[in-house]
């Protein structure tokens, strides 16, 4: 599980990466990238675990600052 969090972690570190290029520069298509590799992931843990986990993992990283707006 553990390596989990981390893959996701990394995913959020990503997506908060993309987005800044996105907003600097206008181009978009790293950011949809990072954005579709969120959901599988997400997709894949609510099949594996479950959709409250998947909350419980989010509140988390929220708390520590990571989250997607």
């Amino acid at each position: 599980m553990e390596n989990v969090i981390r893959n996701y972690e990394s995913l959020l570190l990503d997506y908060s990466e993309a987005s800044r290029i996105a907003l600097d520069t206008g181009r978009k298509r790293l950011l949809a990238f990072v954005m579709e590799k969120l959901e599988e992931f997400e997709r894949s843990f609510i099949e594996t675990f479950s959709f409250e986990e998947l909350l419980e993992l989010q509140n988390k990283f929220n708390s520590q600052g990571l989250l997607i707006a």
